[in-house]
């Protein structure tokens, strides 16, 4: 059985879990009103940390969320990573301009997957001066995909060139697992904000990857999540 890691902080109440939790909304077939309607949503709970929405949608996103302290996201180079680094420089740079306060960002995975790792540096590298202080980035490994070795030596990459944070999955199809959030603070301690995504279904799964040293949640589910809270700690 996992133990909960040294340091790890697991929320206890409901607004302290609610804000560690994010989600996203992305449909081809989403018009403003379901957009709207979709945020709106979210006055019924506490605060959550940020929601991430289609580029089109970053306006209408502060508008309604912003009086609530929530943080508008988008993501780009999602699910595969596999974009040229000045397409992801042009991502970074539009989500600035956009206003955006977040930018999940896929890594160069088949460059990981072949062993140059020279290559995931110098994308990251590109990505970091592109973000500047300007919009938090985090990138995704893909942990799932990953054999440990692979993604020890992604990470190195992404330490040597400042990324601070990292997203383990796009959430389209692969679950993380406890076990990579706990290889990753095992190696690199608080080096980076650990976000998860993929296999979030329930509160309980939730805190038991808070339990290992995850510092905030991507969950798909994220009403059913925030209810089940309410009702433990209502």
């Amino acid at each position: 059985m996992l133990q909960q890691t040294e340091n790890a902080t697991v929320p206890r109440t409901l607004a302290s879990f609610a804000s560690r939790m994010m989600t996203a909304t992305f449909s081809p077939a989403a018009t403003e009103d379901d957009a709207r309607q979709f945020l709106r949503s979210f006055a019924a709970y506490p605060p959550v940390d940020a929601i991430f929405v289609d580029q089109p949608w970053v306006e209408l996103a502060r508008e309604i969320l912003a009086p609530q302290g929530i943080r508008i996201g988008i993501e780009a180079a999602y699910p595969v990573g596999n974009a040229s680094t000045e397409a992801k420089v042009a991502a970074i740079r539009e989500g600035i301009r956009r206003g955006a306060q977040e930018i999940d960002i896929g890594s160069y995975f088949s460059a990981i997957k072949s062993g140059r790792f020279d290559d995931v540096e110098s994308d990251a590298r590109a990505m970091v001066e592109a973000a500047e202080d300007k919009i938090w980035m985090m990138v995704v490994p893909e942990t799932a995909i990953l054999t440990s070795d692979e993604l020890l030596y992604t990470l190195d990459a992404f330490a040597r060139t400042g990324v601070r944070g990292i997203k383990t999955s796009s959430g389209y199809g692969w679950n993380t697992q406890l076990e990579h959030v706990l290889l990753i603070r095992r190696r690199f301690g608080s080096t980076f904000q650990v976000d998860v995504s993929g296999g979030v279904r329930t509160l309980e799964d939730a805190l038991g990857y808070f339990a290992v040293g995850t510092d905030k949640i991507h969950a798909s589910p994220i009403f059913k999540i925030l209810d089940e809270a309410k009702e433990r700690w209502s």
